[in-house]
């Protein structure tokens, strides 16, 4: 019986001259990087561009330059180390579907966690393209029932701090007028902070709009009475995928931080999936993400 493993769904955010082109091109031709004595790389690399489909499959693979495995010589029945060039230390299969800008990939306890996955993924394709102005990153799309039942435990919110980056292709009619302002400004990446006086909260009705969002359904959408304030259309930006968000609240007098990263979208799957099956999954969860949260296509 295939062993299963829990793989995260992400937005794979391209800054600079990054396009959706020379990052697919990075994925098919990439480079290998070193960092503590072992080398990063992209392997088994599949494209599949048939039927209205299109999604590139392979595995963020760890090796050691000059490993060393364990062997028996008979003659002395004795143990004797062996050095094995490029030995494989761990491998993590993904999904990439450019029609959400969507990543789909496999969290492997001790070798290649999630953030691991995320910096090496990022630093591989910088790297492919000689670092020259290009900028990648993965950013988590969030389980909003999640992060929703979360906020709705503080007392108050006494801090937003949210980076977000212009979308492409989605957005969604929550933030699109951030994203408009974003564009309009020709802005690759905003922070923003909002810090409320210790005595008392921020006047945000973010708990209430989060919770609103999560329940949306794809025949029922919420539409708010008037555009979000900046900070929470930044937040609900952030959870979509379009960056990272950190809210610090009070429960019961004690100071409680909420990240959009800890509430992501993850799945079960075989460990070791055919190209199809994680290609199947993903698009499922994207599609429903498009449909349940009204999401559209830019221009």
């Amino acid at each position: 019986m295939a062993k299963k493993g829990t793989y995260y769904a992400g937005r794979v955010l391209k800054l600079g001259t990054l396009t959706q082109s020379s990052l697919m091109e990075a994925l098919r031709n990439p480079v290998s990087i070193r960092y503590r004595g072992n080398a990063w790389t992209f392997t088994g690399i599949e494209e599949y561009k048939e039927f209205g489909q299109h999604y590139i499959f392979g595995r963020l693979s760890k090796y050691s330059p000059k490993g060393e495995v364990g062997v028996v010589d008979e003659k002395t029945r004795s143990e004797k180390k062996q050095i094995e060039p490029n030995l494989l230390v761990a491998s993590s299969p993904f999904v990439y579907i450019p029609e959400h800008s969507g990543i789909a990939f496999l969290h492997v306890s001790n070798n290649i966690e999630t953030q691991t996955f995320i910096k090496r993924f990022s630093e591989i394709v910088e790297a492919t393209h000689s670092k020259f102005f290009v900028d990648c990153d993965i950013e988590l799309v969030s389980d909003l029932k999640t992060f929703s039942a979360k906020l709705a435990s503080l007392d108050g919110i006494y801090k937003i701090d949210a980076r977000v980056s212009p979308p492409n292709p989605l957005f969604s009619p929550l933030w699109q007028h951030l994203e408009h302002y974003l564009r309009s400004r020709n802005t690759d990446r905003m922070t923003i902070v909002e810090d409320a006086p210790s005595s008392e909260p921020l006047h945000t009705d973010l708990p209430s709009i989060v919770e609103a969002a999560s329940k949306q359904t794809e025949h029922k959408a919420f539409t708010p009475t008037a555009p979000l304030a900046i900070g929470d259309a930044a937040i609900l930006m952030a959870a979509d995928g379009y960056g990272s968000g950190t809210i610090r609240g009070k429960r019961d007098n004690e100071t409680v931080v909420i990240k959009t990263s800890e509430t992501a979208l993850n799945f079960s799957l075989d460990k070791n999936p055919t190209p199809l099956a994680l290609y199947e999954k993903a698009l499922k969860i994207f599609r429903n993400i498009q449909e349940q949260r009204h999401m559209e296509h830019g221009d």
